[in-house]
């Protein structure tokens, strides 16, 4: 038998790693599923968590391939969350200037929330996405009815927004899944 440090088996050491290993994996799964309702960056904490497991296990378990294939979903994931503020406030009006406002907004409301005991990254989110596409488009065409209508289209936007990053996380869950569970 192979010894390790101080005469333990080199057998120990390979259980406490997979076991950290599989513990860093659930809680950046489950820490980057409920970030999808509070910021933008819950796909990002998903694929790092599992980048984190695969270099833990040397790959055996999580290939290269399959971390394209997350990394891949985590860029769709993104371009959901941007399109669908900017489609829904296209939907209700919004001019280009009004949907950056949004987008800033979003950004600004989200940074200005955290110190709130972190659910303030929702309210700070919605907020601003609201603020941002409504202050700039009463700025720009100083149009009462269609500012709030750019604001309302940008939160409704945001709201799609999560429920398509739902459906990449699960995705991605799945393609981790599999690959533990089959290993």
């Amino acid at each position: 038998m192979l010894e390790g440090i101080g005469g333990r088996p080199l057998e120990i050491y390979k259980v406490s790693i997979d076991v950290l290993a599989i513990s860093i994996l659930v809680l950046f799964g489950l820490a980057g599923f409920a970030a999808i309702f509070f910021t933008t960056f819950g796909t990002l904490i998903i694929l790092i968590g599992a980048v984190l497991y695969a270099i833990l296990t040397s790959l055996s378990i999580l290939g290269l391939r399959d971390l394209v294939m997350l990394l891949i979903f985590y860029l769709i994931g993104e371009v959901f969350e941007y399109l669908f503020i900017i489609l829904g406030a296209k939907k209700f009006g919004a001019s280009n200037k009004a949907i950056v406002g949004a987008l800033v907004g979003a950004g600004l409301g989200a940074v200005l929330g955290v110190g709130f005991l972190g659910i303030g990254i929702i309210l700070g989110t919605f907020l601003g996405i609201f603020l941002g596409a409504f202050v700039t488009e009463l700025f720009v065409y100083k149009d009462l009815k269609r500012s709030l209508k750019s604001g309302v289209g940008g939160l409704l936007g945001r709201i799609g927004s999560i429920f398509a990053k739902i459906l990449v996380a699960f995705a991605m869950f799945s393609v981790i899944i599999f690959r533990v569970m089959s290993s």
